[in-house]
Formats: structure tokens, sequence, C-alpha cells
């Protein structure tokens, strides 16, 4: 603690230390990282109370982007396809940033105006921060604790209660308790933390054992195979590849209902051609190769496709979408398609603002200025018998559309994705143990279907089975298991953010109020 003590009077230390263990936190399995990293920013806070707002501000501003420095380092691997991703990745990590330094300097501010202890102040300001940036333009959930928990399925099982905010606060409350127990230590606040850290982590415990071992009611089963075909980046825009794609999704396909899949998911615009529907001529919606081929499996297939719904030759939406092959060759009327675009690459935010700026740019800016729709959330797709919630690629990291398809009446859920993007950084196991804590929120069987990987099955515990390696060819066949009902989660959404929200009024309320007393 001496060493502590030290670092902290030595300028920046601590909140560095503190950025980098945060950041680890997100690629690497050690949780020492989740329960500590706060720690040495919270020492480093308490001995500069006294200094400004802005001092204390700039040293927060420094963990955030030594933790983000390092959780957006995947977005360098987008160098290969353009050079605005240099741009990109500083400017991303330095919003990311700000965020956290204005959490911990509000959360200190608070602290000091009201005298309430850090383990409530902080783990309200950064739900309630958290939480908040989740709408608009520029929403992005990556950043967000809980997804930092992803790889230890077992501690997070009261995800089906509490939603993903229960484990934010969790992880924020363990942290704030430690670093009270390792400076306070032998002092009463000490041991009031010990006792508060020993019952929560009990009663987490305890639901968690119980949840992990119950065996939750199955309606059907279904023999599901995942088709992985391995395309790049760079055959995936070559229009002279599509009939290479095509001969790879189709062997893999028939390779998959040879091994017992009695239904195909295939990724993330996996159909290497869009489908161009004019609007007054119902002939055109058709995807004929892809009904032909499911006609001759007698299998149906969940596929990613470009869909283009064309009104007149200037008049046109675009969509990432899902649709739905019967075993019979029907291209089944119900689609859906993504409901949450990723910023710039898929549609261009404040477009009232920036559209005239960025309209009809060719070459490398066509990777900033979107073009696609959004649809809809909430839509299961009618397949083989069952009803199945399909959500496409960064929507994996919204635990709203997962809860919003369970309430629809989705006994099973896919993720389709193209992940090729993102090379062989850690966050593409990132990603993928997302999914996993979208199982546990909603107690559904998901599969997870990847063009380069990674792809698997994930079950209502958050096990992922059958993972595949990146950038080879698979196919994976496994029984999903179909369910019904709705968890505590899904139907009361994120209350524990609303309450966070309200607790964070209160105390600036109880702050401001204070202030005027001692003014």
């Amino acid at each position: 603690m001496q060493r502590l003590a030290h670092w902290s009077e030595n300028g920046w230390t601590l909140p560095l230390i503190a950025g980098l263990m945060l950041g680890a936190s997100f690629y690497v399995p050690w949780i020492v990282f989740n329960l500590l990293a706060l720690v040495p920013l919270l020492v480093w806070l308490e001995r500069h109370e006294e200094r400004s707002r802005w001092f204390r501000l700039r040293g927060a501003v420094l963990a955030g982007l030594a933790c983000h420095l390092i959780s957006t380092s995947f977005v360098l691997a987008l160098s290969r396809f353009s050079w605005l991703a240099y741009l990109l990745y500083p400017a991303f990590a330095m919003v990311l940033a700000l965020k956290v330094g204005l959490i911990a300097t509000v959360a200190s501010w608070l602290r000091r105006r009201t005298g309430l202890p850090w383990v409530w102040i902080l783990p309200v300001v950064w739900v309630s921060a958290d939480w908040l940036l989740t709408f608009g333009d520029l929403r992005m959930p990556g950043d967000h604790l809980y997804h930092t928990m992803t790889a230890y399925p077992f501690l997070i099982q009261f995800a089906d209660v509490t939603g993903p905010y229960g484990i934010t606060a969790a992880v924020v409350a363990v942290n704030v308790l430690l670093h009270h127990i390792m400076i306070d230590w032998p002092r009463p606040r000490a041991r009031a933390s010990t006792l508060l850290l020993v019952l929560l982590g009990a009663t987490l415990l305890v639901y968690d054992t119980i949840a992990w071992r119950k065996e939750r009611p199955v309606e059907s089963s279904l023999r599901v195979g995942v088709i992985q075909p391995d395309v790049r980046m760079l055959v995936k825009w070559n229009d002279d590849a599509n009939d290479e794609q095509w001969e790879k999704l189709a062997r893999l396909s028939r390779e998959a209902v040879g091994r017992g899949a009695e239904l195909l998911v295939w990724p993330e615009t996996a159909v290497p051609w869009p489908m161009f529907h004019w609007l007054e001529r119902p002939e055109t919606r058709a995807l004929q190769p892809v009904q032909d081929l499911a006609r001759e499996l007698g299998v149906p297939i969940l596929a990613g496709l470009e869909y283009v719904r064309v009104r007149t030759v200037d008049d046109w939406d675009l969509f990432n979408a899902a649709m739905v092959v019967t075993a019979d060759g029907a291209l089944a009327e119900p689609w859906t398609a993504k409901a949450y675009l990723v910023p710039f690459t898929e549609k261009l935010p404040f477009a009232e603002l920036f559209g005239g700026l960025l309209d009809d740019r060719e070459g490398e800016w066509r990777f900033v200025t979107g073009g696609f729709e959004e649809a809809e959330p909430g839509q299961p797709l009618p397949i083989a018998g069952t009803e199945v919630g399909a959500l496409v690629c960064y929507e994996q990291l919204f635990a709203d559309l997962f809860r919003a398809q369970q309430a629809a009446g989705a006994g099973w859920l896919a993720v389709i994705t193209n992940d090729a993007w993102f090379a062989r950084t850690p966050f593409q196991r990132y990603q993928a143990d997302a999914v996993r804590l979208r199982a546990i929120e909603t107690r559904r069987d998901i599969v997870r279907a990847a063009n380069t990987g990674i792809s698997g099955f994930v079950d209502a515990r958050g096990n992922l089975f059958d993972a595949t390696r990146l950038y080879e060819e698979a196919v994976i066949v496994r029984d999903v298991s179909v369910r019904e009902g709705r968890t505590i989660y899904g139907r009361t959404g994120d209350v524990l953010a609303w309450a966070a929200v309200a607790g964070c009024v209160l105390t600036l309320a109880l702050a401001f109020a204070r202030r005027r007393d001692r003014g």
C-alpha cells in the first residue's frame, strides 16, 4: 500500500496503470484485471481530491485513453482496406477515453459534495452513462464493462434477472470494496467493506450456482448446420468471384445435410449477389439458386443477403437482411434486417449535418458514407416449425434486440455475421463471447454463423460449443433446443439502468442542494 501511496503522489502513474489493467480486461482472461482495474484510479482520485476538477479529469482521461487504445486496437485491422482506419483508431479511443474521464470526474465530484460512499456513487454513475450512450446515432455498447465478463459464464448467470447492467454494477462495486479493504485495513471502513463484499459475492454465487444447475424445459430440438465459407473481403467484393463463392456455399451445405442437418444457417451477406426486388414486380422477389438448392437438399436455409427494395431506378432502399428459404424452395414472406447499423460503415451518423459533405463520395470514402436502411427490430422468422430470432453482426452487442426477439416468441436465436474485417485480433473472440451473455439474458440457445469465424453453438447457460477457428472453411452440426417463456430480465427490461439514472439524478440534486447550503 505504501507503493500505491508513492505512485499516487508521482504524477500520472496510477491512472496509467488503471487504464492498462482495464484495457487488458477486455481481452485477457485473467479475472484479476476485471476486479482490480479501478483500484489504482480510485486511490489517485482520493489523493487528489482537493485538486481542481480539470486536474482530475485529465488523470481519468489518461486512464480511459490507456484502456481504449487497447480495446479499440482492432480498428487498425481495417487499415488493410482504407487509410482512414489510422484516423478512426485514435479518434475512437479518445471519445471512449472522454467517457471514462467524465464518469470518474463526475463521480469524484459527487462524492466530495454529498459525502456518499464510492460504493453507491460509482456504480450509479457508470451504469447511467453506459445505458444513456446506447441511444442515438453513435450507439456502441462494445466498451461496456459487462462484456468484459462474458468469458466467465458461470459468474454472470444472474444476468437473466438483472440484465447486463447488473454485471457492470457488480464489477464496479467489487472494485470499490476491494479498494476500501486494501487502503483502509484494519480501520472500520475496511471491515464494513469486507462484510459487504462477502454478502455481495455470496448472494451472486448462490444464485449463479442454482441457475447453472437448473434444467430448463425444452419444447423441441433441431439439428442445425452452420456454414462457415471463409470468403475474404477482397474476394467478397469481387463480382467475378461470385460463382466461386456460390459453389463453395453449395458444397458446404451439401456436406452439412450429409451429416444430418435439418436446417442450415448461412452467415451475413453469404449470398454472393444482392436481391433486387422491384416492388411493382413481385416476381423479382426471388433467390432462385438458393431456392433450387433448398429444394434439392430438402431443408430450409436461413441466409444473409443484401436486399434492395426498388421503387424506381433512383429511389430504392438497401437492407442488410436475413431471409428463410423453405425446404420446398419457396422464399418465405417474413424477412428481417439489421435494425442497429454500424456508424459510418453502414449508416452515416448525423446525416443531416454531414450528408452534404459526404454524399456521392467515391473510393475509400465509401467506407464512411453508409448507405443501408434500418429495419424494425423484433421480427422472428418461421423456419422448420419454429420461430428463430435472427440478429446481424454488430447487433450481437445489444441486449435489447435479443430481448425483443424473445418477447416476440422466438424459441431460439441466430447471429449471422461477417467478421472478416477484424483479421486475427482478439476482438474476434470478444464478439463471440458476447453471444454467451445474450444466451444467459434470454435463456435461449444461440447459433453463431460467421463468414470467417468464430462460428459455434451457445446453450442457455452460456456454454460455447464447437467453436471454429478463424479463416478456415468449416461445417458444424449440432442439436439446438427450442424454448418458450421469458426471463425476468426479458419481462422487466433495463429497470436497473432506469434505477441507476434515477439514483444519479437524486445524487446530483443532493450535491447541488448541499452546495447552496454551503454558499
